[in-house]
């Protein structure tokens, strides 16, 4: 199958992704240090991994998403901290 670029306002990506990221700034503190924000991110990864391997009739795609949000959303965080501490 071929897949085609979105475009990420038209989808409602990049409002999928801000709102993952406000729900989890109120439930989480910032990360405290880098090696934190990747450990999170890595954590993250590792549970869309966990998806990706189901087989691809058995999938449960809302939940690919969802792990695929988290993952876009911990890496704004981390974005976040380097930007407080003006490495960007």
């Amino acid at each position: 199958m071929s897949y085609k670029h979105l475009d990420l306002d038209e989808s409602g990506i990049l409002q999928d992704v801000r709102e993952e990221y406000e729900r989890a700034r109120t439930k989480y503190p910032p990360y405290s240090n880098l090696h934190e924000g990747y450990a999170i991110i890595l954590e993250e990864l590792d549970e869309l991994w966990d998806e990706v391997k189901i087989k691809e009739g058995e999938r449960d795609l809302s939940a690919l998403y969802k792990e695929a949000l988290q993952v876009a959303s911990t890496a704004l965080s981390f974005c976040a901290l380097l930007k407080q501490k003006e490495v960007a």
